[in-house]
């Protein structure tokens, strides 16, 4: 399992968020071609290495015609959808924006219907969260986890007047997680970088892991006395057999199709679901249903939640903190007729029990080469074996 650890010593927004993930080995291209694909009123992206505090580190710009854009959550939606991206990637951002939009709405006191995001709703906003939304699954993560976020004072000027730091939707997204004091005036934690990381990430244990890359995300300012960055560090985990706490979210519902319901299964799946499944069952009344049940990581609940809501039209979901005993495992890639594709081994007491070619590589490759999915993985086992 490949994690992520993020260390928001000096803050984090959401552009500082994105460039530690290109720092640390994300595909700019891969960003860069997700947003300018929106054609959000002249977006232009860049990226550059800059100096802050004697520390090199990646600078994420997001530059656009001037303007002020108000926009809600289902205009937001709207813009997201349109993106040439992998479903999980889309439905990572709108958890971010539904968040977002969430504590706005608990600030203000309206409906989240109602909500308009001013800043958060502008291009860069939309441009910094599909980013790191993109970089993200780039990198192949599985699993976030992220140090006490800082506080800090000041007065800042918003849509609405001057307002206190940390902004009211900033502090309220922090509820629940651990902070310490900065002592430092100025922000340091943004409404959409404390979105990103209190939707994506985990309070769970850091596991023993193998740092493989590091990336350092600067911001905008250069001040005397503390480098301006946050730092993320991703590897490997190096557990064996260790038995880690995951989600399960289940709803029952009797007024949905079979047809949509498969539907949403394969959603489910596609946006990082560790397993999805569907079964039957008798309701109050009589009636047939079905009840829906989802496995997933803790950082993934928001996204999943999402898709049950929106698209398993259930007025509730319940949650139950499940152990599971996992396999310690590891990936090799094999070059075959159809491109490379990985190879999943479980390892049990230091040997291979379970060998198999990885589902999304085939499936790719064979919608590619318009080629028979077993075909992909016949030739992937078979170059395994040899």
């Amino acid at each position: 399992m490949k994690i992520a650890v993020l260390d928001p010593f000096a803050g984090v927004a959401g552009d500082m968020f994105v460039g530690a993930l290109i720092d640390a080995g994300a595909s700019f291209r891969a960003v860069k071609a997700g947003v300018d694909a929106l054609e959000l009123d002249g977006c232009k992206l860049s990226q550059r290495k800059v100096m802050r505090c004697g520390i090199t580190a990646r600078k994420f710009n997001v530059r656009h015609r001037e303007g002020h854009h108000q926009r809600g959550l289902r205009e937001i939606r709207r813009i997201l959808k349109a993106a040439p991206v992998s479903p999980a990637v889309r439905e990572r951002a709108i958890a971010v924006f539904t968040r977002l939009g969430e504590a706005e709405a608990k600030v203000h006191g309206v409906k989240l219907s109602k909500v308009q995001f001013h800043e958060v709703g502008a291009v860069d906003a939309i441009a910094d969260i599909l980013g790191a939304s993109i970089a993200f699954e780039s990198l192949e993560i599985d699993q976030l986890h992220t140090r006490a976020l800082p506080l800090f004072y000041g007065m800042v000027r918003s849509a609405h007047g001057r307002i206190p730091l940390p902004a009211p939707a900033t502090m309220e997204l922090m509820r629940g997680w651990p902070v310490f004091d900065s002592g430092m005036e100025g922000e340091l934690v943004t409404p959409t970088g404390a979105a990103l990381v209190t939707t994506w990430a985990t309070q769970d244990a850091i596991p023993p892991f193998e740092p493989a890359s590091i990336g350092y995300g600067a911001g905008d300012r250069d001040p005397d006395g503390h480098p301006n960055v946050c730092r993320i560090t991703i590897g490997e985990a190096r557990s064996q057999g260790v038995d880690g706490s995951i989600m399960q979210l289940e709803c029952d519902v009797d007024d949905v199709s079979p047809q949509l319901l498969g539907h949403l299964a394969g959603q489910l799946l596609e946006a990082g679901a560790l397993d999805a499944t569907l079964g039957a069952l008798i309701m109050k009344k009589g009636r047939p249903g079905t009840r829906i049940t989802v496995l997933a990581r803790n950082n993934l609940v928001p996204v999943m939640e999402n898709l049950l809501f929106r698209e398993g039209a259930t007025l509730g979901i319940r949650r139950h903190v499940v152990v599971r005993t996992e396999l310690p495992r590891k990936f090799r890639r094999v070059s075959t007729a159809y491109g490379s594709i990985r190879i999943k081994i479980g390892i049990l007491q230091g040997k291979p029990v379970h060998v198999a070619p990885e589902y999304e590589d085939c499936r790719r490759a064979a919608e590619k080469h318009g080629v028979a999915l077993r075909e992909v993985t016949r030739a992937a086992m078979a170059r395994w074996e040899a």
